[in-house]
């Protein structure tokens, strides 16, 4: 897989930036990916992933807030841009202006919230759905809104120098850390006065964040209709660990249909083990590929 092309496409006055790899030359699999990042993440989260996914086309999306989408003077408008609804709309609208036919949408995180939300209530639009260590569970199960906002909301950094903010990332993504990532942090930061300052701003950070604390997975697991998989991080704070042990219980029984598979990994699976991940996204593509043959020849 090679180096993504940038794309832009507009929509009611915003410019939304995405990234697209074209497959090797002769191994067009479909359907394509729709890959959706976390949040103070952007597009470029993805590129590590790509490289073991050459016979598809995938398209990831810098969302509202993040990397090269919204920013001045094209910035939603605050805060009503920024509703869950509008996120949707997004993805939407970028299936249909690409013409990525029934697609596998592919989410990490607070991308992965995002992803369900696509999937479970847009019938028809998908074709699978890769659900990556976001809240399997309603947040509201587990914290009350202050308590989220103040586990979920910490300090936004400011960094003296680009320096500064690889060295931060450095830690972040501690053994697995090599230059590939570099483009990641160059598209999380923007200059401020002399300093830089991520692109997810907090009063954004905390209404994209509202929305997370919002939606129902309870209820839109069992509206998925499509291959899918959760793929979860056994490693991670105590908490969350076991609220994804909980949601993944409650997940076989609301929808026993959906795979999960567990990783000896930290939250950024697609980064630690990007090579198993795209194993799992490979198995629920072929799934629903197979899927829409059996619908043509129904048809």
């Amino acid at each position: 897989m090679g180096t993504p092309t940038d794309g832009w496409l507009e929509r009611d006055g915003i410019g939304l930036h995405y990234l697209e790899w074209a497959p090797e030359s002769g191994t067009d699999r479909q359907p394509p990916l729709v890959l959706l990042h976390g949040l103070s993440s952007n597009a470029r989260y993805w590129e590590r992933l790509a490289r073991h996914l050459p016979g598809r086309r995938l398209i990831a999306l810098d969302q509202r807030g993040h990397g090269l989408t919204g920013l001045p003077p094209r910035t939603p408008e605050y805060p009503a841009g920024y509703a869950l609804e509008r996120l949707l709309e997004d993805v939407a609208f970028l299936i249909s202006e690409l013409g990525l036919r029934k697609p596998v949408v592919v989410g990490h995180s607070w991308g992965a919230t995002v992803s369900l939300e696509f999937v479970g209530t847009r019938s028809g639009v998908a074709s699978g759905l890769v659900f990556i260590d976001g809240p399997v569970q309603s947040a509201a199960n587990l914290f009350s809104w202050d308590e989220a906002q103040k586990l979920m909301q910490p300090p936004l950094p400011r960094f003296a120098s680009f320096e500064d903010a690889l060295a931060e990332s450095r830690r972040d993504f501690e053994g697995t850390w090599d230059q590939d990532l570099e483009s990641f942090v160059k598209a999380r930061v923007v200059p401020d006065g002399n300093a830089l300052v991520l692109t997810l701003t907090a009063p954004v950070r905390l209404e994209l964040l509202h929305g997370l604390y919002e939606s129902q997975p309870d209820v839109l697991w069992p509206n998925v209709e499509v291959p899918a998989v959760a793929l979860l991080a056994r490693h991670g704070p105590a908490r969350i660990s076991r609220s994804r042990e909980v949601g993944a219980e409650r997940l076989a029984t609301l929808a026993p249909n959906v795979e999960v598979h567990w990783f000896d990994s930290p939250h950024d699976i697609p980064l630690f083990m990007p090579a198993e991940v795209a194993s799992a996204i490979e198995r629920i593509a072929s799934l629903a590929a197979g899927n829409a043959t059996s619908e043509a020849a129904a048809g």
